[in-house]
C-alpha cells in the first residue's frame, strides 16, 4: 500500500506541464468550517519573504496573529519548511504549530517535543563540500541537521558549477538527492521530503479526517502538493508563474497574507 501511495504521489508530480501556465487565484474564502481545514504552510517566501540570507528572514506580526486566529477558530496549523525545526519555531512565536524542518527530517508535534526521522550528514563529505564551496566567491554552505544547502543568491553566475559540486558529493553519498530552490542547491537523504512530512501529521489526532491545503512556494513544495492533492485537497503556489501542480497561486507573499486574513471573515461570520 505504501509502494502505491508513493506511486501516486510521483505520478502526480509527473503531471506538470512543461509550458508555464497561469494558475487561478484561490477562491476568496474557502467557505470551509475551521474544524475541517488543515493548512500546511511552507515559511521562507510564503510566511515571509525571501532575503539575501536566511538570518535576515522574519515573519510579519500580522500574518502571526493571523495564523494565531485561525487556530484559535478551530482550524489546524503545521508548518512545513526546509529550515531546522529551531529556526521555524523562532520565527513563528509567539505562534505555537506542529512543525517539519529540514524538509521531513525532524518533526515537532507538540511544545517541548521533537524527533528525528532522517540520519546526519557524514561528516568527511560535509568538509570536503565546505571546502568547495569556499572556492567559489558569493557561494556559501548551510549546515541543517539532515541536508547541505549550496546558496549562489549572491553569485547567480555560480548556478552550474554549484550544481557540479553538488553532484560531486552526490556521486560519493548513495541514498541522497539534489533539489534546487530559489537560488540555492540543496542535498538531502531520498524518502524524506515535505510530502512525507505532510502525510505523517494528517495522521495526527488534531488533523486526522481534515481538508488539507498546502501552501508554498518552490520546488520543494510539489511533494507536499502532491500528497494534499492525493488526500483530496488543494494547493497554492505563491510567487511568479512557475511549473507546478498546485491548482492555485498568489504573485507574493503580501497577497498570501491577505487572503489568510480574509479566511477569518469567514470564520466569523
Amino acid at each position: 500500500m505504501q509502494e502505491k501511495s508513493r506511486r501516486d504521489v510521483q505520478t502526480l508530480i509527473g503531471k506538470v506541464d512543461p509550458p508555464v501556465k497561469l494558475r487561478p487565484a484561490p477562491p476568496q474564502r474557502l467557505r470551509l468550517p475551521p474544524h475541517r481545514l488543515a493548512l500546511f504552510l511552507d515559511v521562507d517566501g510564503t510566511l515571509a519573504p525571501i532575503t539575501a540570507r536566511p538570518e535576515f528572514t522574519r515573519v510579519p506580526l500580522d500574518t502571526r496573529r493571523t495564523l494565531h486566529a485561525l487556530q484559535r477558530s478551530g482550524a489546524a496549523v503545521a508548518a512545513v519548511s526546509g529550515r531546522p525545526l529551531t529556526q521555524v519555531r523562532r520565527l513563528l512565536l509567539p505562534l505555537e504549530v506542529p512543525a517539519a524542518g529540514s524538509h521531513g527530517a525532524q518533526i515537532r508535534f507538540t511544545a517541548g517535543r521533537s524527533i528525528r526521522v532522517s540520519r546526519r550528514v557524514p561528516y568527511g563529505l560535509l568538509d570536503a563540500l565546505q571546502d568547495g564551496a569556499s572556492r567559489l566567491p558569493g557561494v556559501w554552505l548551510e549546515r541543517k541537521p539532515a541536508a547541505l544547502a549550496l546558496h549562489w543568491r549572491q553569485a547567480p553566475s555560480r548556478r552550474d558549477e554549484v550544481r557540479q559540486l553538488a553532484e560531486q558529493f552526490l556521486a560519493q553519498t548513495p541514498g541522497w538527492q539534489l533539489i534546487e530552490g530559489h537560488c540555492v542547491h540543496e542535498l538531502r537523504p531520498r524518502g524524506r521530503d515535505k510530502g512525507v512530512a505532510l502525510k505523517r501529521l494528517m495522521r495526527r489526532p488534531d488533523f486526522v479526517g481534515r481538508w488539507p491545503l498546502a501552501i508554498g512556494d518552490d520546488r520543494t513544495d510539489e511533494d507536499a502538493f502532491a500528497v494534499a492533492l492525493a488526500l483530496g485537497g488543494s494547493a497554492i503556489r505563491v510567487g511568479a508563474p512557475a511549473q507546478t501542480i498546485a491548482p492555485w497561486s498568489v504573485p507574493n507573499v503580501e497577497v498570501l497574507a491577505a487572503w489568510l486574513h480574509a479566511q477569518l471573515d469567514t470564520v466569523r461570520r
